[in-house]
């Protein structure tokens, strides 16, 4: 059975259970939840009660950009545009029953760091600083789907902090490493870069143990407590359908243009705000803040429409990402700009491919 959240007497309810019964008599997967946004926000509300696994299974009736970005962060897996129609709805359930992320670790709650640090002699931290670029670029969802992938290869507890970083206890810097460099091919290809390794040990011996907790929660997290992942990486953009590189990225601010066509990097200061410095050959720039929303390009005269690499990520039929994409996709070609969406796998690339362009991609799906 479908429950609806919120529940209440209207039209919209009435017509999303028509075409759910509809797809129910042709034998089509259905979720186990449909979250209705009827304006108000309530919606949020019910999404946060659930599960992370139970959110994955599940689709969003949607009224709003707005809405479909943050059933992207909550890991909704479908969603379908209000007023409901049976072809969108149908592709949103089939997104919800095929998404897979992996097995995930919760967040370590306060006992649970306690007990691991209860007798360490080695501690380090992994992730990938700037902690907002890297969630903001990969999603961080994948984040903690990979620490916990990390913290079962080492034999170690999934020791997960806000961030996401992964504590590791009883490992030195070297074991982490090698662990990493010996298995780097099974490393997700959504992952540019490899995630940052901080040692910690010094604060086993420096710090009270009665603040331990805090001191370990100081060190971690913050945006520039490991080195930049990822400093050295230049990474190709290309157009579609053409098949044209038109340029590269980097996640180093640092990063200087070496080769043919332009070099993005992100503005230090912005890098919450998701805004990149396009350096051409010649030496000028132009500074391109992400959209998730046409009315972000109302009156705007930027050379592309950028959207975050966690949204490309997920570009899919009937997934929350595919619907901001196709109607991202008509604004870039009615104002005449390409439209630039990272992070698509193979998939994704696939799903692109039917939309108007030109649409810049880059990614695991792209060649190198």
């Amino acid at each position: 059975m479908v429950e609806l959240l919120p529940w209440v007497e209207s039209v919209a309810h009435r017509a999303i259970e028509g075409v759910l019964e509809t797809l129910l008599n042709d034998d089509r997967p259905l979720p186990p939840w449909v979250f209705v946004d009827d304006g108000g926000g309530s919606w949020r509300r019910h999404a946060t009660l659930l599960p992370v696994e139970e959110r994955r299974r599940s689709v969003l009736a949607a009224s709003s950009e707005a809405s479909l970005y943050d059933a992207l962060r909550f890991e909704i897996g479908g969603a379908s545009w209000l007023p409901i129609s049976t072809p969108s709805m149908e592709a949103a359930c089939e997104a919800a029953a095929t998404y897979d992320r992996g097995e995930i670790a919760p967040m370590a709650t306060r006992g649970v760091v306690e007990v691991a640090l209860a007798d360490a002699t080695d501690l380090c931290a992994v992730g990938w600083w700037p902690q907002s670029f890297w969630n903001r670029q990969v999603g961080s969802d994948r984040l903690f789907s990979w620490l916990t992938v990390i913290a079962d290869r080492l034999g170690t507890h999934p020791v997960i902090l806000p961030g996401p970083v992964l504590v590791v206890v009883g490992r030195g810097q070297a074991e982490i490493e090698a662990a990493l460099v010996e298995d780097v091919e099974s490393r997700p290809s959504a992952f540019p870069a490899p995630p940052t390794i901080v040692d910690l040990s010094t604060i086993l011996r420096s710090t009270d143990r009665r603040g331990l907790v805090e001191a370990v929660l100081a060190a971690v997290v913050g945006e520039n407590r490991g080195e930049q992942a990822g400093a050295d990486l230049t990474l190709p953009v290309l157009e579609i359908p053409s098949g044209r590189r038109v340029g590269r990225w980097s996640p180093s601010p640092e990063a200087t243009a070496d080769g043919p066509g332009w070099l993005a990097v992100p503005v230090r200061d912005s890098l919450e705000g998701g805004s990149w410095r396009l350096v051409g050959e010649d030496g000028s720039s132009e500074t391109v803040v992400e959209s998730i929303s046409p009315s972000d390009q109302e009156g705007g005269e930027q050379m592309v429409i950028r959207i975050p690499g966690f949204i490309g990520a997920e570009v899919r039929r009937g997934s929350p990402a595919g619907l901001l994409v196709e109607r991202l996709a008509r604004l870039a070609t009615r104002v005449d700009r390409p439209l630039w969406v990272p992070s698509v796998d193979a998939e994704g690339v696939r799903f692109l491919l039917g939309l108007p362009g030109p649409i810049w991609v880059d990614g695991p799906g792209v060649p190198t």
